[in-house]
């Protein structure tokens, strides 16, 4: 306990030097624990989007994977369509469950001054695509009514039963979707029929779902699809997910390059904040050893010294990214072209407690040379300077 007050007593000797360091070690630590936390959330946010699908496959417009697993997981406006004459080509296929048609598009929402963006589909098949909806009010039995995201809903004041207005025609809100904390809260679904009579375009889709009755026939499903119609993309939930995850992989490749970097530059500033310290008290380590304190001591006590700055430092890293998570995350969200809905930056204690492991072990290395350094010094050339 006494080399324990006496490491704390040398620290605060210098406090600008000392804070200096422990800033360096804690973003480190705070940029570590946010990558690991957030790789980890992308791939449970990616699962549970895929799942959330219901579709094994979509048929869409060829294009990057990326924008495709945007298309198919967020319904992203695309400027490319493929003919509703496929769609009869796919359901003339065995072991087709249902193949739903889609159409995004955006609208000009005249009342409200705005683009709205719109997802036209068979309402038919709104339960088995979205398969987590909760909604207030029902899905639209007829060609007029139209579904509205819980964003949108909100920020008009929209209720069911409420009139829109979309070109010349008007819909009436039949059902409104509960917070699903994704992109569908920002949609309007309306009837595909609808949709497609709006902007003119009664033989173009933007994707068509496909569920399959037997999945284990999945392959062999989309190789005949593949071959009887030329030109498509077929991509399915795993070759998303496949796509998505090489991105998110190279992405935490160099992340954690620059993490590690910044705990090397971290490592070199505490061996140096130390052995600075230890060049400074020669002549009291020296008086030290003079007095009876062994070269084991001397150790102990420039070991315990970047003990304590290192696990306080990992701490406050600690600290740090889960106050500044928001921040991080929407950094991340902003530069990756693809990050799944949700909160994706989690508080998970062993992963906190693995960094503040991570970071003391790097302290003790870093700070091994200063005190082996520390404990070599002669007590008479010390004392004499």
């Amino acid at each position: 306990m006494d080399f324990m007050k006496l490491a704390l007593n040398n620290l605060l000797r210098h406090k600008v030097r000392s804070i200096l360091t422990l800033v360096g070690i804690a973003t480190s630590v705070a940029v570590l624990f946010s990558i690991i936390s957030f790789n980890r959330g992308f791939e449970r946010g990616l699962t549970e989007e895929i799942n959330k699908t219901g579709l094994h496959f979509m048929v869409v417009p060829a294009g990057c994977p990326h924008e495709v697993a945007s298309l198919v997981l967020h319904g992203a406006v695309t400027p490319k369509f493929i003919s509703t004459t496929i769609l009869d080509e796919i359901k003339g296929i065995t072991d087709i469950e249902f193949a739903s048609p889609m159409l995004i598009t955006q609208l000009p929402n005249k009342d409200k001054d705005r683009l709205d963006l719109v997802h036209g589909l068979e309402m038919a098949h709104v339960t088995a695509i979205k398969t987590t909806w909760k909604l207030d009010g029902v899905v639209p039995t007829t060609i007029d009514g139209v579904i509205l995201g819980s964003e949108i809903a909100a920020h008009d004041g929209g209720k069911v039963g409420d009139k829109v207005r979309y070109g010349e025609r008007e819909f009436t809100i039949s059902g409104i979707v509960k917070q699903t904390g994704s992109q569908d809260d920002a949609f309007v679904y309306m009837p595909l029929e609808a949709l497609q009579e709006i902007v003119e375009k009664t033989d173009g889709l933007t994707a068509i779902g496909v569920k399959v009755s037997r999945p284990e026939r999945l392959e062999d499903i989309t190789g005949e699809l593949s071959m009887k119609v030329p030109g498509i993309q077929i991509v399915t939930m795993n070759e998303v997910m496949r796509s998505l995850g090489s991105l998110a992989n190279s992405a935490k490749v160099l992340s954690l390059s620059l993490a590690v970097i910044a705990m090397l530059i971290s490592a070199v500033g505490v061996m140096n904040s130390i052995l600075m310290a230890v060049f400074e008290r020669t002549q009291e380590i020296g008086m030290m050893r003079a007095i009876g304190a062994s070269r084991f001591d001397i150790f102990r006590i420039i070991i315990k010294e970047t003990v304590l700055l290192t696990s306080v430092a990992g701490m406050v890293g600690i600290l740090l990214s889960t106050v500044a998570a928001g921040i991080i995350e929407g950094f991340v969200r902003s530069v990756m072209p693809y990050v799944p809905s949700g909160k994706m930056i989690h508080f998970d204690p062993w992963l906190a407690v693995l960094c503040v492991v991570f970071s003391l072990v790097v302290g003790v290395l870093s700070g091994g040379y200063p005190a082996w350094k520390a404990s070599k010094i002669n007590p008479i050339e010390a004392i004499k300077g």
